[in-house]
């Protein structure tokens, strides 16, 4: 009888449109049920379909059959002994399938597939990250959900980019206390001096795992998404570039890890000359010191402006500058760090919107450490300038919320023009 019934469904094409719709509503439900919509069928499926359902379709210009119906028909039919899962099993020759199965299924075999992949990992971390990452949805899910979509005709070479990825997160230079530039650590992990490049899916899954493994680093608000990176993968060891990002010093002395002084650094130190400190010097050093004594504490002195720096060390050359030159870049951050918070540090910048943010975002960012340097109205009327502030720049000063501050920034709402360092020279004195 299934396969009498089976030949009869078969032999009109219509109803495999119609069992088609109804397998994805099955499919969609969980159950037999609902209204199944036919649109653009002829003259001729509409008859078929009458045969059946003993129902007249030509006046509808959308046939619509609901499962009742379908039901009702069945019954009334020779075929009355069978179910409709029982002839739709059979008319496409396997088992009814819901959703919620079939999801089911996928992410199992999903899951197995990473489950497979971890054990390839020989660093319980680098494991933990991974299955992290596959099941709980953490940062890098998404580059490896879509590789596995992929891939899913090419699981071998999806295990074999996997593998040179655990690799290389088993070897991170810091782990052996070095620094590498990035394209040499891509090398000596995966024999690709490419393979990291930014922006690819294999950077973006060492970022992560960075990110993971070293919780403790965040977005810092004043650092770019280029600096955010260069961050994380100084921290672990890797240089992204080593000599474009820089900071301008003067009167510091640099200690390296092995505990003796970096010779290069005391060169200019003692010849009272400032220096660029490159991302490659500052992964040498243990420690920054000012000042003629090694052990010795004092007062360190920011400024915003290259020009003010220069003033200060020719004017004081027993003192010890840094220039933020602008926004602060990421040698700017490790230079504060080697300092390890032993000075006090004094900051000094423009008096106009961008100048209070960038001095604001410095004193929260160390609190007890640093103090601001000259912001006071009186040297604001004394020193303003003609350049004038606009909209925009106005509206940025709503963000300047720390008490030191307040006295210059409703200075500058209330005159609407900005006072530049290079011009109040003579506010620093040491």
């Amino acid at each position: 009888m299934l396969d009498e019934c089976v030949n009869y469904f078969k032999e009109r094409n219509v109803y495999k449109k119609l069992f088609t719709a109804l397998r994805k509503k099955y499919a969609s439900l969980g159950h037999m049920g609902g209204i199944i919509t036919l649109k653009n069928i002829t003259e001729d499926e509409k008859t078929a379909l009458e045969g059946f359902f003993r129902k007249d379709f030509h006046k509808e210009k959308d046939v619509k059959i609901s499962y009742a119906l379908m039901e009702k028909s069945l019954k009334q039919s020779r075929f009355a002994s069978l179910s409709w899962e029982e002839i739709l099993t059979a008319y496409f020759k396997e088992p009814l399938v819901i959703k919620k199965q079939e999801k089911e299924k996928e992410l199992e075999e999903r899951n197995s597939f990473f489950e497979e992949c971890a054990a390839m990992c020989n660093n319980k971390m680098v494991s933990e990250w991974f299955l992290y990452i596959c099941k709980e949805k953490g940062k890098g899910s998404q580059v490896i959900l879509k590789m596995y979509n992929e891939n899913k005709e090419n699981k071998s070479g999806l295990k074999a980019f996997l593998n040179k990825i655990f690799n290389a997160l088993e070897r991170l230079p810091v782990i052996e206390n070095q620094m590498l530039l990035l394209p040499v650590f891509a090398a000596k992990t995966t024999g690709n001096p490419h393979f990291f490049d930014l922006k690819t899916k294999a950077c973006k899954l060492l970022l992560g795992y960075i990110e993971y493994a070293f919780a403790n680093i965040k977005q810092e608000q004043d650092l770019s998404g280029t600096e955010h990176i260069e961050s994380l993968l100084y921290s672990a060891g890797i240089l992204k570039d080593n000599v474009s990002n820089m900071c301008l010093v003067y009167g510091l002395r640099g200690i390296k890890k092995d505990g003796s002084i970096h010779k290069g650094i005391e060169g200019y130190f003692a010849e009272k000359e400032p220096v660029q400190l490159t991302l490659k010097t500052l992964s040498l050093l243990e420690s920054l010191q000012a000042g003629s004594s090694i052990n010795g504490n004092g007062k360190i002195y920011i400024v915003e402006n290259p020009a003010v720096f220069s003033y200060l060390a020719d004017t004081y050359p027993d003192g010890t500058f840094i220039c933020g030159n602008g926004q602060f870049k990421l040698a700017f951050y490790i230079t504060l760090e080697l300092l390890k918070g032993k000075y006090k540090i004094y900051y000094a910048g423009d008096f106009d919107a961008d100048g209070l943010l960038i001095a604001q975002k410095l004193k929260k960012r160390y609190p007890a450490l640093v103090e601001l340097w000259g912001y006071k109205g009186e040297y604001y009327k004394k020193y303003l300038s003609d350049v004038k502030l606009d909209n925009v720049s106005l509206a940025k000063l709503d963000k300047v919320d720390i008490a030191e501050l307040q006295e210059v920034k409703q200075c500058l709402l209330e005159y609407k023009r900005a006072a530049y360092q290079e011009t109040m020279l003579g506010v620093f004195t040491l």
